[in-house]
């Protein structure tokens, strides 16, 4: 089946669109290759297979390939032979499935949708236009100079990635989240009509030399891939080919859309193949877990990137942490490294080590160097340079202001709090946007998966070795710098194995258990994009209709022929 599961439509119609148009604008750098062939118009426009009347060309197929058919050869394995196959069938069922669907009433274009579309092909090319315009600057060693990149400016931290959950819960029953288009609108200001076409007056001149030069080379790419094929070359010629060509494929999917859409506005949500795909593993885990509990440990290492259901000893094993790192400097990390040299200390954790760490110099020579530690970060709009840890010049410290903005009373409300601050103060990569938080084992016989440092200060959180307990926060300074930690909660059974089988339940427990305390993502959801049963759905069902139309065709008499030796150079 040619559809992508995962993604949405709308990225589905850019996937395809970008991989498409690289064809027609990059076909002269494969002119080398055995199945490209310069100057050959019979080899593009070679019959591969033919259904009735309808006829798909070499240069269809080539087309396919480079939007979707790769994927076989790429990504699932499939030998370059069995590939080329199966884009030509994929071809011939996606231009089944859309005849069939524009023959249907209700899922005809308005004027609208129509003039949508065109809008975003033209935005297309002049972003094609765009892609010269960077080549032209850097061979000519020009800065960038113009205000939509100088308004580009790079954060200095990742953005917190929005989540929109998939279903929601309501009085014992999920419900489908209606789906929404989360790209910007599309504006027509009434530049563009339905006779409108692209031309030189449309494009974006940034810097007139350098514009010129990127639609020359735009037009004379267009015009290779033209006269590689036979076609007109004149630039009035190419400009049409491939505008026509891109709307082409932007109607085609957008009927797509609308079937695919309309189908998931009937499909009811399966809750069975959640609840079923989570008794699995938590069975599974269970029965792995109590007959080896090493197998449990290891697993823990990557709950920060995987789901754990099932623990050995629930809630007494391994806390949940979120954690904020102010990162040392390079001349902080050698003067520490020096330091260390100079007192024989080489951080392994080991009793010797940190006997010698206890030395009142040494602890005087290193924290004069950790008060140093500051970041620089934005907030508001502005941009800031505060100490870690040592308020100056009357300004907050940053744990000083992370312990001022953590006020809430209850858990999920102290994890919101500070995972904001995360976004603004957290200089550690492998965090921002994780699915589940860190987790740190309470058992020091275990080898930990975190620094010792880091590690031993989330066990003096916990309350089990004294401390405070979830929703605490404490900091820390380790060899990479100082980080603040959050006390997420200890790592728990969702649920009690005796319900294990009480669907009503179980529903509820998944639907209401999110992935951290803050988070919107309940367990329900994580599992449901794993397993993505509408695709599946979708996939079932668009290749039921695609085998009625083929029978259909076939009891009408209609042939489909297919002229492999027309196209089996292309593995051979």
């Amino acid at each position: 089946n040619y559809t992508l599961r995962g993604i949405t439509v709308k990225k589905i119609i850019r996937k395809i669109l970008t991989t498409a148009c690289c064809f027609m604008l990059c076909m002269v750098v494969f002119t080398g290759c055995s199945w490209l062939k310069v100057d050959n118009y019979k080899y593009y426009n070679a019959i591969v297979c033919s259904i009735g009347d309808k006829e798909f060309t070499k240069k269809d197929l080539i087309s396919a390939y480079n939007s979707y058919g790769y994927q076989y050869y790429e990504t699932y394995g499939y030998s370059l032979e069995d590939t080329i196959n199966y884009t030509i069938g994929s071809m011939v069922d996606r231009y089944l499935l859309v005849e069939e669907i524009k023959s249907n009433e209700k899922y005809a274009l308005t004027e609208t949708e129509q003039l949508e579309i065109k809008a975003e092909v033209f935005d297309y090319m002049q972003d094609s236009i765009f892609t010269y315009e960077e080549q032209v600057r850097k061979e000519w060693g020009l800065t960038v100079d113009t205000e939509d990149e100088e308004d580009e400016t790079e954060s200095l931290r990742d953005a917190e990635e929005e989540y929109t959950p998939s279903t929601y819960y309501e009085n014992g029953i999920v419900y489908r989240v209606e789906d929404e288009d989360d790209d910007d609108p599309i504006i027509l200001d009434g530049t563009i009509t339905m006779s409108t076409h692209f031309s030189k007056s449309m494009q974006i001149v940034t810097d007139k030399k350098v514009s010129d030069e990127a639609w020359t080379r735009y037009v004379k790419a267009l015009q290779d891939g033209a006269e590689t094929e036979g076609r007109d070359t004149s630039e009035s010629a190419v400009l049409l080919y491939e505008e026509e060509r891109l709307i082409e494929t932007m109607v085609n999917n957008k009927y797509l859309e609308k079937y695919k859409l309309d189908y998931y506005a009937t499909l009811p949500i399966d809750t069975d193949a959640v609840l079923s795909y989570f008794r699995t593993q938590y069975k599974k885990q269970m029965t792995t877990f109590e007959a080896d509990e090493s197998l449990y440990h290891s697993a823990m290492e990557d709950a920060s990137s995987d789901y754990v259901y099932y623990h050995v000893n629930s809630g007494n094993e391994y806390v949940r942490v979120k954690h904020i790192l102010i990162n040392f400097t390079d001349a902080q990390k050698e003067a520490i490294t020096a330091l260390n040299t100079e007192y024989d200390i080489e951080d392994d954790g080991s009793d010797e080590d940190e006997a010698r760490k206890e030395n009142a110099v040494y602890q005087a020579k290193l924290n004069k160097i950790i008060a140093q530690t500051t970041s620089t970060f934005e907030m508001d709009g502005e941009t800031y340079t505060w100490n870690a840890l040592n308020s100056t010049n009357g300004q907050y410290s940053i744990w000083e202001y992370v312990q001022s903005q953590v006020t809430a009373s209850t858990l999920k409300e102290r994890a919101e709090q500070f995972n904001k601050l995360v976004y603004i103060f957290n200089d550690d990569d492998g965090f921002m946007n994780s699915e589940f938080d860190y987790v740190v084992n309470l058992d020091t016989n275990i080898t930990d998966q975190m620094v010792k440092p880091f590690a031993d200060g989330v066990r003096a959180l916990d309350k089990s070795n004294g401390g405070d307990g979830e929703g605490s926060m404490s900091y820390i300074v380790s060899e990479y710098g100082i980080h603040i930690l959050f006390h997420a909660g200890n790592a728990t059974n969702l649920i009690d194995k005796n319900i294990l089988d009480n669907d009503e339940e179980l529903l509820r427990l998944l639907c209401t258990t999110y992935t951290t305390p803050e988070s919107n993502k309940s367990i329900f959801n994580y599992i449901w994009d794993k397993i993505d049963p509408d695709s599946s759905a979708y996939d079932i069902k668009s290749q039921a209709d695609i085998n009625t139309i083929r029978t259909r065709l076939k009891q009408q008499g209609v042939e489909f022929v297919y002229y492999e030796d027309n196209y089996k150079d292309m593995w051979e």
